[in-house]
């Protein structure tokens, strides 16, 4: 086991404790008076029979259901490496995370830079990429390939990325069928379920339709992980202005609800389950009706959902490294490096989305390695600075005095290497020498790294066994579609 920590010793709280309990209190409210939609009869029964009030598929959840399911879950959850060799995503309080998102419909070819569909073979060299990018912590999909069988497109992605990356996996899946497969899949490569439900490979998001609608297939998922140990979010996608309140504090009340009446069934299914607390919450731009993923709004109603989930001892789901921009410009820069600072400022564990463009539509491997820079630089700066008789070096100072340097000291040579940040594709030089080495844009740069990577040689890192029992798991998954077998029902 690899102990990888990123953790940080201060986070900044956006609200006052007063202001998260309001936000507390308000969805608890929204729970017992509103209420929520619930299609799934298990998840129904489990409500019912655990004391919430239905009426139909309307469900009114008393706050001492949610306050027994907070208790429940765990703070503490650890995602591991495919192989054991890698690092861990260790996710609890102050450790932070960085990684990729999913189901991308559209990508920038590295060799044209047009914009175009999203192919199986752009997600192969995405986790090439995203194994050699030491800063991306887990990884995920990324891209929704158009040339795969868009109802088995999950396990395709599953295989094709953990062929060439080690990396904790974050998943999606279309339905019960597909869930039920990719944990398949990973218990095949954890030697049994058992040892799956020990140490998960995997992480899946699932999420509520809001405003407070829980759809069948988001709540199969959800119950399915809680019966298996994944560990897995339940986060509201709620859009400021249009499916929720203009105003941050209502959107971030009204996903909290959705988001804890998600707990409280996943921790009815099985309680001490792993759940991963969150609310994807973004506001619409009411000049062009875009959902926004840059500008301030998503990480200002960030930073307060990871501070409610340290307020509730869950970790906490997160957003950063994303952009508006539909290209690696200045404005993409500014967005991703806003977003994922923001996402470490406020202690967020797993941050999720680095490398997104046009608002979630357009993947880039050259903005995933720029991502991977500016974490660099963030978990740089997060780490603070150490104040001791060592660092502090005064006995030094003194034999130096006035009219010496420090340059070829052995303190400097034993410290320099922590002390400042080094990157291989930011611009350090003066620019005369950035004009005899080609005058190379940040791009440019960027996308020769990437270039550089793929030219590579990537043997696989799944043998032919695994990659034999992935393939049976994939075509068993083919019949059952062909049969038409999308919800649990179908596999009793």
């Amino acid at each position: 086991m690899n102990n990888k920590t990123n953790y940080i010793n201060k986070t900044y709280d956006i609200l006052t404790d007063a202001q998260i309990n309001e936000i507390h209190k308000a969805s608890l409210e929204i729970l017992e008076r509103t209420g929520i939609v619930v299609y799934d009869d298990e998840a129904l029964m489990l409500l019912k029979d655990n004391g919430a009030f239905t009426d139909g598929n309307q469900v009114r959840i008393p706050a001492r259901m949610v306050e027994d399911a907070l208790s429940g879950a765990p703070s503490k959850i650890t995602l591991y490496s495919v192989d054991g060799k890698g690092f861990d995503v260790r996710l609890y309080r102050n450790n932070i995370n960085y990684g990729l998102g999913t189901d991308l419909p559209n990508f920038t070819d590295i060799h044209t830079g047009k914009i175009r569909s999203t192919l199986l073979s752009d997600l192969e060299d995405t986790a090439k990429v995203v194994q050699n990018s030491d800063n991306i912590d887990f990884a995920a999909p990324f891209g929704l390939a158009s040339d795969a069988e868009q109802n088995l497109a999950d396990l395709y992605h599953m295989k094709t990325f953990r062929s060439y990356c080690n990396k904790p996996n974050w998943v999606t899946a279309t339905n019960y069928g597909n869930m039920k497969a990719l944990i398949d899949m990973a218990a095949v490569s954890a030697g049994g379920y058992q040892q799956l439900r020990n140490n998960p490979t995997i992480g899946s998001y699932t999420e509520p339709i809001t405003p407070l609608r829980n759809s069948k297939e988001a709540l199969q998922k959800l119950l399915l992980c809680a019966e298996y140990g994944i560990p897995v979010t339940y986060a509201s996608g709620i859009i400021a202005g249009a499916t929720g309140p203009v105003t941050p504090a209502g959107t971030i009340a009204l996903g909290n609800a959705e988001g804890l009446a998600g707990l409280v069934m996943h921790q009815l299914k099985r309680r001490g389950s792993p759940f991963i607390y969150g609310n994807v919450c973004s506001s619409l731009d009411m000049s062009t009706m875009v959902s926004l993923y840059g500008g301030p709004e998503l990480p200002l109603m960030h930073m307060a959902v990871a501070q409610l989930g340290r307020f509730y001892d869950l970790p906490s789901f997160g957003t950063g490294g994303c952009s508006d921009s539909s290209l690696l410009d200045a404005q993409a820069g500014l967005e991703a490096m806003f977003s994922s600072f923001a996402a470490a400022l406020c202690g967020a564990n797993l941050i999720h989305d680095s490398g997104y463009l046009s608002s979630g539509l357009v993947g880039s491997l050259e903005m995933i390695l720029l991502s991977n820079e500016n974490i660099r630089i963030i978990k740089h700066f997060m780490k603070g600075i150490e104040v001791s008789d060592e660092t502090l070096g005064l006995d030094m100072i003194h034999e130096i005095g006035p009219f010496g340097d420090f340059m070829g000291e052995p303190h400097t040579v034993k410290h320099f290497k922590n002390e400042i940040m080094h990157s291989s594709l930011l611009d350090r030089t003066q620019f005369q020498s950035w004009q005899k080495t080609g005058s190379l844009t940040m791009y440019e740069r960027l996308n020769k790294e990437v270039k550089r990577i793929l030219e590579k040689d990537h043997p696989k890192l799944l043998d032919n066994d695994t990659l034999s029992e992935y393939d049976k798991i994939i075509d068993k998954r083919k019949t059952e579609i062909s049969q038409k077998k999308f919800n649990k029902e179908d596999f009793i």
